[in-house]
């Protein structure tokens, strides 16, 4: 039998726990585990199950050993999960440490804690939204979007007008020097050769400058371009310097927008004027609900996360945190951050990782609360419908994914639990006040 369950304070919301076996219930237990060998052992002179137990303990003794020790490592394990004193958020490791039949045993098991914290008064939370009534100007204005979209670009032997195409080259010198050699892993601001660029459109994408030079230049024309760069531009060795860009145009198009003919209405799959207006007017009103939704979400999360600090199960926000860095790192190493560089800025990069993470944390905690208040479930239908949208998100076949899913009881326990976060989120998003603010969103 449990002689004693001891608890020990191992940091922030974790213990260890002391789970004490006496010596006769460590040699019941090693009588099982004989027992339970015995019936499949093959030993040379004896039936199965028919050996002897000192043959078996002698013949087996690793065996023996490794199966007494998982079930006193499982017994330690249910008798925490039963115990009344603590609730169990995670078990992190479970040492049985030397034991003997003689002397019983002391297993230790590692545990983070389930924090204790008062739920928020969601039911009165408040929320600003946006009017979600469509103007004729809105419905225009989406319209001549889609006439963009089909756009033809004619060539023109012409200056170049603002709105316009222009194929162009050009080179930047910096003080005598080129700044292809000064910033080569930035060849945008150093040299392009065959790129395009709109005539008068300064959108912060590229160097400026040079899309609002080319207007009024030909195909064939060259000249040089001045680029003032701001003192706190990102790229260092051009912050406050002046650029001088050698630029020659190629070829000028002009953007022709369609008519709004049979042709027009048969590409985007109406019949006519009219009900391309309907259906604008419903697709509008849905994106500005969605917008509003998404919108109510937010400020709900940022309620949640500026209630009052809990203790946090270490071992949760520690995976988080980690989660949040490595896909940090990888996503600067495919913009074509050095790897030396992400070591530069690695205790940076990790305190802000540990920030995002301990808010994950503190966020799933409060939800998963709220969705067993709510008694917010989820089906079968919502993992597959979830389990569908991540397969093809990673073009993959979502037949498959699903299956592969299923035999991975982690990742099914993620993605249940992402569900549940969402399904609460909407929930209370969908309970809360709405105001609505006197301008229209995006």
């Amino acid at each position: 039998m449990i002689v004693n369950l001891e608890l020990k304070d191992a940091g922030t919301a974790r213990k260890i726990a002391i789970v004490t076996f006496d010596a006769e219930e460590i040699q019941n237990k090693e009588n099982e585990a004989c027992k339970e060998i015995g019936k499949i052992a093959s030993i040379p002179g004896f039936r199965k199950g028919k050996a002897p137990a000192a043959v078996i303990r002698k013949k087996y003794s690793k065996e023996l050993k490794d199966e007494l020790t998982r079930k006193v490592s499982t017994d330690a394990y249910e008798s925490i999960l039963d115990n009344k004193e603590i609730k169990v958020y995670s078990i992190l490791k479970v040492d049985p440490g030397d034991f003997s039949k003689e002397q019983g045993v002391s297993v230790e098991v590692t545990v983070d804690l389930e924090p204790e914290f008062d739920l928020p008064d969601y039911e009165n939370f408040e929320s600003t939204v946006h009017p979600t009534d469509v103007s004729d100007e809105d419905i225009d204005k989406e319209i001549n979007t889609l006439r963009d979209q089909r756009a033809s670009f004619d060539v023109v032997e012409r200056e170049a007008k603002e709105g316009d195409y222009i194929k162009c080259s050009y080179e930047g010198e910096l003080d005598g020097k080129a700044v292809a050699e000064i910033v080569p892993d930035k060849p945008m601001y150093g040299k392009q050769t065959n790129t395009w660029e709109e005539a008068g459109q300064a959108k912060g994408l590229g160097v400026d400058a040079i899309a609002e030079g080319v207007v009024g230049m030909k195909s064939g024309e060259k000249k040089g371009i001045e680029a003032n760069f701001k003192d706190d531009f990102e790229i260092a060795p051009l912050a406050g310097k002046t650029v001088i860009y050698q630029v020659e145009v190629h070829e000028v198009r002009e953007k022709k927008a369609p008519e709004m003919d049979e042709e027009f209405f048969k590409s985007v799959k109406v019949e006519n004027l009219e009900e391309l207006k309907d259906r604008v007017l419903t697709d509008l009103e849905s994106r500005k609900q969605r917008e509003n939704q998404n919108s109510k979400r937010s400020q709900v999360t940022q309620k949640i996360l500026e209630l009052p600090d809990f203790p946090l199960p270490q071992q949760a926000v520690e995976d988080e945190s980690n989660s949040i860095f490595q896909q940090r790192a990888q996503r600067a190493i495919q913009q074509g951050t050095k790897q030396e560089e992400i070591e530069a800025q690695k205790d940076e990069l990790w305190k802000e990782a540990k920030t995002q993470g301990e808010a994950r944390v503190k966020l799933t905690l409060i939800l998963g609360k709220i969705a067993e208040k709510e008694k917010v479930e989820v089906s079968n239908e919502d993992l597959a419908r979830a389990a569908s949208q991540e397969a093809m998100m990673m073009r993959k076949d979502p037949t498959a994914y699903i299956k592969e899913l299923s035999k991975d009881r982690r990742q099914l326990h993620r993605l249940r639990q992402d569900i549940l976060h969402d399904k609460t989120l909407d929930l209370v998003a969908n309970k809360t006040k709405e105001n609505i603010s006197d301008t229209k969103g995006d």
